[in-house]
């Protein structure tokens, strides 16, 4: 189907906008603009931020509670990664999309701010992320939430981060996690990860090959990380991983990527189901002021988490 008449007009604005001439430029320009969309109101309860001891530093990160009595053992809890390339975003830029996930899953979610590259490159983002974890396992009588029902969840470079989490608590005697929602998720950044995704929606769609390859750059030390399991997790063991959701867009360069993770995982036996999104755009679960059915996609995937973390 052609591009959800709703995001055309967004797209129309950014192909409209000055292209950024440096890094800092970029990072300001897309909190801005994320800052200025339309926010679908959501009522929840307690919203309060707070601080996480990481592996090498503080880590801000922001708690939702949903409205309502929480239930005798806590809320479950699902700690969401924001995308952004590795190198963008934050916090703020994903307070509408986090606030939308934990009134539709009607669990708590804790959005977790990690260090952005290229001045911190891998692996220091996935550290983060599984500390982020950790802590939030230990310390789940002070976020008001049960331990036993923990779930991971990002879009784009932050589904990325999800990936990585379930691999290190399963290897290294993590967390149990229930679930993993991936939204958008880069998979294979291999030279075999070329999909056709990646040259059929490689420019007109706001994230482009020429943007990604980039990200890429920006965020490896050493050509030989790309090949990473928590890298490209297409090339890692898939076995023993909490089920998982993976949404995927239309005009994407990540989209077949997206949906051979997916494959991937049911193929070594753990529990996944492919979403795909008609009509979207990476990008889609921040847009949802503008397009109905991208709020539609977002509220069916926080209620799929809801069931994983009630089951």
């Amino acid at each position: 189907m052609p591009v959800d008449p709703a995001l055309q007009p967004v797209l129309a604005q950014l192909a409209q906008a000055p292209a950024a001439t440096s890094l800092e430029d970029m990072r300001t320009a897309v909190i801005a603009s994320a800052l200025r969309s339309p926010r679908r109101p959501v009522t929840l309860g307690e919203v309060r931020d707070l601080t996480l001891p990481g592996p090498d530093g503080p880590l801000p990160a922001r708690l939702y509670h949903p409205a309502g009595t929480a239930p005798a053992q806590g809320w479950p809890l699902t700690v969401y990664f924001h995308g952004g390339g590795f190198v963008a975003y934050n916090l703020d830029t994903h307070d509408p999309l986090c606030r939308e996930l934990c009134a539709a899953s009607g669990g708590a979610v804790l959005s977790v701010d990690y260090r952005l590259a290229p001045e911190h490159k891998f692996p220091a983002a996935t550290r983060d992320a599984y500390a982020s974890v950790q802590w939030a396992a230990a310390h789940a009588g002070e976020l008001g939430t049960d331990p036993t029902r923990l779930a991971v969840a990002g879009d784009s470079a932050g589904a990325s981060l999800a990936i990585a989490t379930t691999l290190r608590a399963r290897d290294e005697g993590g967390p149990r996690l229930r679930a993993q929602l991936l939204i958008y998720p880069p998979t294979d950044a291999t030279p075999q990860g070329h999909y056709p995704s990646r040259r059929e929606n490689a420019t007109g769609y706001f994230l482009t090959a020429e943007r990604m390859k980039f990200y890429g750059q920006m965020y490896v030390q050493r050509p030989e990380d790309a090949a990473h399991p928590h890298v490209s997790p297409m090339h890692a063991d898939l076995a023993g991983l909490p089920p998982a959701l993976v949404l995927t867009a239309e005009y994407d360069p990540l989209r077949d990527e997206g949906r051979a993770y997916a494959e991937a995982l049911s193929a070594a036996g753990t529990p996944a189901e492919h979403r795909p999104g008609p009509g979207m755009i990476h990008g889609f679960a921040n847009m949802t002021g503008f397009s109905p059915a991208a709020a539609q996609l977002v509220d069916d995937a926080g209620a799929w988490l809801g069931e994983q973390l009630r089951q």
